[in-house]
């Protein structure tokens, strides 16, 4: 499963509100939940590529 699957499940659960059959805001809660977590990596994986992109060696200009 890929990650645009995941959200896109985790967006369906949200708006049926439906888990193991039954209709529950625990199922939005979960749902809520799992986007933010992985909003936090996306946001986190973002910070890190920034970082190891700022440390690269950068070009000698020769004038």
């Amino acid at each position: 499963m890929t990650l645009d699957e995941v959200i896109l499940e985790l967006y369906r659960l949200a708006e049926s509100k439906e888990w193991d059959g039954k209709r529950t805001d625990e199922a939005l809660s979960s749902a809520i939940e799992g986007m933010e977590q992985i909003w936090t990596l996306r946001q986190a994986d973002m910070r890190r590529n920034a970082k190891v992109q700022a440390l690269k060696k950068q070009p000698r200009i020769w004038s």
